[in-house]
């Protein structure tokens, strides 16, 4: 199980990542299984994630099936605070001193 908070997700919005936002995905993302998932399954998945709050836990087939959505549907800069979510390592900014 791996807990993935969709509902504030630290995103770089550059790629130096010298800026981040918290950015609620829960609808975006949500949609993203909505329009392009296959059965139950993702239907299933995308209204947990919409209807998450804070961290949820996943299993390890809803992660599988979330990376698989994600690194065909979606930007470069999702995917990769995605795959810091599930590693549980959030996005780090770089900033100028």
């Amino acid at each position: 199980m791996k807990k993935i908070n969709f509902e504030k997700m630290l995103i770089a919005t550059d790629v130096a990542r010298k800026h981040c936002e918290n950015k609620d995905c829960r609808e975006d993302f949500a949609n993203v299984l909505y329009r392009n998932g296959n059965g139950i399954a993702s239907h299933a998945l995308a209204l947990k994630i919409y209807n998450s709050n804070e961290e949820t836990e996943y299993t390890d087939e809803e992660v599988s099936l979330i990376q698989e959505h994600a690194n065909a549907f979606c930007k470069p800069f999702f995917i990769d605070a995605l795959n810091h979510a599930i590693q549980n390592q959030p996005e780090e900014c770089v900033t100028d001193k």
